[in-house]
């Protein structure tokens, strides 16, 4: 599907969600907004987590920061920051995992902004070594 097609795509789906919503009483109004909140809290996400807080040295945009890992999971990490970095921008990082003594080199795209750091998934190109090294320590939690 084209970007222009999945564009035009999203633009109608909004548009059908957007009279629905406007058909709704007060009251049910209400209650989808609570739903969507309730939703949003959640965390749906593919892999366990695990919480960390050890160094990480990463690039992005030809720049290199010093920050803290907050999370790890097989899929990605979730780095507090104050850099200004943007949702879709590459990162290569460098991090030691204490509690296996093993040093990673991962790339991953940064998935989610909040206002203390971002989200990343790591390439889908792990080696079989570094996705058996972070099952390890995930499933040490």
């Amino acid at each position: 599907m084209g970007e222009s097609s999945y564009s035009e795509e999203a633009g109608q789906l909004t548009e059908k969600l957007i009279q629905a919503v406007s058909k709704l009483s007060l009251q049910r109004k209400k209650m989808l907004a609570e739903l969507l909140r309730e939703w949003e809290r959640l965390d749906y996400r593919e892999d366990s987590r695990i919480p960390c807080f050890f160094p990480v040295d990463y690039s992005a945009n030809d720049r290199v920061y010093q920050d803290f890992i907050n999370n790890l999971s097989n899929g990605g990490v979730f780095i507090e920051t104050a850099a200004e970095l943007t949702i879709g921008q590459t990162l290569s990082m460098i991090f030691n995992v204490p509690s296996l003594q093993k040093t990673f080199k991962i790339s991953g795209r940064i998935v989610r902004s909040e206002a203390d750091g971002v989200g990343v998934k790591f390439n889908k190109k792990l080696t079989p070594y570094q996705k058996e090294l972070i099952h390890s320590a995930v499933s040490r939690k």
